[in-house]
């Protein structure tokens, strides 16, 4: 039985899926689901157009929270999900960005010769996470309410 969550075990998690639902706070709070990658300091990118609600809240408040799991998993079987706060921000530069639309593509298996760094270069978005919290309860058998935290 594992006890500690360690950075390891989040990257294991984080490829095994592919959307994240990611929640932001400006005037209200607004949620948006966005297909996301991550990198082995559990940074997570993703893009979205900067015009919609969560980029601009982001631009103007960048605490945000995020959920990932598997909508598909069994409610009788052991459960399995994500959660964490992070800040994100709009990356920009052409290193940054290129490296991000990299991972993007490759981690979700994209093929388009359309999305380069000219047709991205406002819209990928990176989160610095700062507290992850993963339920596994095959991994650990805790009470719900008690998964290990991960504080970056």
């Amino acid at each position: 039985m594992q006890s500690n969550l360690t950075c390891d075990l989040v990257l294991k998690f984080l490829k095994t899926n592919k959307l994240m639902a990611v929640a932001t706070f400006g005037k209200f709070p607004w949620i948006a689901s966005v297909y996301y990658t991550y990198d082995r300091d559990l940074n997570l990118y993703f893009l979205s157009d900067p015009t919609t609600v969560h980029a601009q809240q982001i631009i103007n408040n960048p605490k945000v929270a995020v959920s990932i799991c598997n909508s598909l998993q069994d409610i009788n079987k052991p459960k399995r999900r994500l959660q964490l706060w992070g800040i994100a921000e709009q990356i920009s530069g052409l290193d940054k960005v290129k490296l991000a639309l990299k991972l993007w593509k490759d981690n979700l298996g994209i093929i388009n010769p359309k999305l380069t760094y000219k047709s991205v270069k406002s819209s990928m978005f990176k989160i610095t996470p700062k507290r992850v919290k993963l339920f596994d309860q095959e991994l650990f058998k805790v009470e719900d309410g008690k998964e290990p935290i991960l504080e970056l």
